[in-house]
């Protein structure tokens, strides 16, 4: 799924594809991608317009339309973009065509994900309940802790680790995949009880977290750049554990499969 990392590769993409293009036609492939507007809504409000520049929070991204709002893109699972000449990439939901021949897709093999307009990116993640994006300069150490500690969030109940870094209500940004290197660095197993951990410690996961988010976005998510001893390369069931050998193993939490190495990672 396309975290952080993911979206900020995204955003530089689309900065250095689409912007100050006008656009000439608007094609909906699947309507079922588009939050609360109609294909021809869409149309309509994008059609002879240009985007102007992007803001990403957490898993989103923002794009301006002139002075008439955003397009939402929110990439779920599997979405992706794809600028092109010719050749339009599998899955294409959306599609923008532009004055210079040139086209930008938004592809998705699933349907967990969403474009949309928006007034604001702002009005759109407080209507969502996002908590603070995981990269923001106003995003210290101390709200973090104060946020984990909480029993606020969509995920009420739970309290291991693992599911307050994904719950986007209190962190925006973290999935399952980037908790699991987050906390494979802080050698924490991922079902370990928030309040088993001392503040220091929550202190240590927070820089470790904006360390691990730093060094991915600057390789675009790109796991295969990973650096030697990431756990992300090897998040497989029996893979060998970059730091020890062991095997890696699958835990479930929810309907998500995270992976842990049990020698690394022990359990309080």
């Amino acid at each position: 799924m396309p975290e952080l990392p993911e979206v900020t590769g995204f955003k530089r993409y689309l900065d250095a594809n689409a912007l100050h293009h006008t656009i000439t036609r608007v094609t909906v492939t699947d309507k079922r991608i588009l939050e609360d507007i109609t294909p021809q809504q869409l149309s309509r409000s994008l059609k002879g317009k240009a985007l102007e520049k992007t803001e990403r929070y957490g898993k989103y991204l923002f794009a301006r339309v002139n002075a008439d709002g955003w397009l939402l893109l929110h990439f779920g699972m599997s979405g992706r973009l794809s600028h092109y000449k010719d050749t339009p990439p599998p899955y294409a939901k959306v599609v923008l065509d532009f004055d210079n021949g040139h086209h930008l897709a938004y592809s998705n093999m699933r349907m967990i994900g969403k474009v949309g307009l928006v007034e604001s990116p702002e009005q759109y993640v407080a209507e969502q309940g996002l908590g603070p994006d995981a990269l923001s300069d106003r995003f210290t150490s101390k709200r973090f802790v104060a946020l984990l500690r909480s029993r606020s969030g969509r995920q009420r109940t739970l309290r291991p680790i693992k599911a307050k870094l994904m719950d986007q209500s209190l962190i925006a940004g973290v999935g399952n995949e980037y908790s699991d290197e987050i906390l494979f660095q802080a050698k924490l197993h991922p079902l370990t009880d928030v309040s088993k951990l001392t503040d220091k410690e929550l202190a240590s996961i927070y820089r470790i977290m904006r360390r691990v988010l730093r060094t991915a976005a600057a390789k675009g998510g790109d796991v295969s750049r990973s650096p030697r001893g990431w756990i992300m390369p090897f998040r497989g069931k029996g893979e060998p554990c970059p730091a020890c050998a062991s095997p890696i193993k699958q835990i479930k939490l929810g309907a998500r499969s995270g992976y842990f190495c049990p020698a690394c990672q022990q359990q309080r």
